[in-house]
């Protein structure tokens, strides 16, 4: 396959004045405490996958304090990066994401170590990549039958955040949860996840104001009764901490929109208490009042200083990312 190297960002083979691409496909398989799947889940990686040439197995370990490492490296994994301490799912997920691009890969594909995807998809989930369709593919649970044995709390849990995700990107989302996804090469440079807990809805929003295009294909899913989520310990603080990781996204992407927001409503519950007051209809204390309007004009003042933050830190990755995408490797073979 010929192609032109302003196109690409992978290594390159320099032969008889041609160019040609070699496709790297890396699987990242965040683990923590999965000595009992972890090698099932390794083997069960096809080492063949059309339109690849290379692929190869990232193992980041998140301080399991069990075998996972040494099971990973025995399995076949080609790299294991073991956290000494456990950080969270996000967290290992920023360490893959960084080692892929070292490793320098071309496609990433995500899956869970517990077994429960089905790795026999990831052609079907790269697919959209390779074609150019998309920089992101999200492996849907429910755009097909609902699984089974899914609990009924994590079914309407992954309902609600989907529709708040799909509402924010203006884009309509069925699965915003789901672990099994593939990046392209474009989207890898531009990942910046920071929350440690967890990244699904972090990485979507993030790459969605980025402006990279994001589809989704249906995937099976097995679900074991008796397993717990490594995540979901408790569904109350999940969906607080979720929350709050998408607030936070919202405001960094969408500054003024979101201290406008705010200080929107300051200044409407302070001029409406004001009104009231003058009218005699119920009285409010007048520095009360005051003082949510001025929480609304010092809201819209951070807002503009946040986007000009914001702005400035969007230069320093787009400077990164130049960076990283002209770090191509040109070899020349020796006749």
């Amino acid at each position: 396959m010929t192609v032109m190297l302003s196109e690409n960002n992978c290594d390159y083979k320099y032969n008889k004045s041609k160019i040609l691409y070699h496709m790297k496909l890396v699987v990242l398989i965040p683990a923590y405490n999965e000595e009992g799947l972890i090698e099932k889940t390794i083997h069960s990686i096809p080492r063949k996958v059309l339109g690849v040439d290379e692929l190869k197995i990232l193992v980041i370990d998140d301080g399991s304090k069990d075998n996972t490492a040494n099971l990973a490296v025995h399995a076949g994994a080609d790299k294991v990066v073991t956290h000494k301490k456990n950080s969270g799912v996000g967290a290992a997920f920023m360490t893959g994401i960084r080692n892929a691009i070292h490793m320098n890969a071309d496609i990433v594909v995500t899956i869970d170590a517990d077994s429960q995807f089905d790795s026999n998809e990831i052609p079907e989930m790269i697919a959209p990549i390779l074609n150019h369709q998309a920089d992101v593919v999200i492996g849907s649970r429910f755009l097909g039958k609902t699984p089974k044995n899914i609990p009924k709390i994590k079914l309407v849990g992954n309902k609600i955040f989907s529709k708040i995700i799909s509402t924010l990107v203006s884009q309509n989302f069925s699965d915003t949860q789901t672990g099994f996804r593939a990046y392209s090469k474009n989207a890898l440079l531009d990942i910046s996840v920071v929350n440690d807990f967890t990244y699904t809805q972090e990485v979507l929003l993030d790459l969605k104001f980025k402006g990279h295009s994001i589809v989704e294909v249906p995937i099976k899913v097995k679900y074991d009764d008796k397993r717990k989520s490594r995540v979901v310990k408790s569904i109350f603080g999940y969906s607080v901490r979720s929350l709050s990781i998408i607030g936070r996204t919202l405001v960094y992407h969408r500054p003024m929109l979101s201290f406008n927001i705010l200080g929107l409503l300051f200044c409407i519950v302070g001029v409406i208490g004001k009104l009231l007051t003058i009218g005699d209809i119920f009285t409010i204390n007048t520095e009360l009042t005051t003082g949510m309007i001025i929480l609304g004009g010092v809201s819209f003042m951070m807002g503009l200083f946040a986007s000009v933050v914001f702005r400035r830190q969007a230069f320093a990755e787009k400077n990164l990312r130049h960076y990283l995408d002209n770090s191509k490797v040109l070899t020349r073979d020796r006749e």
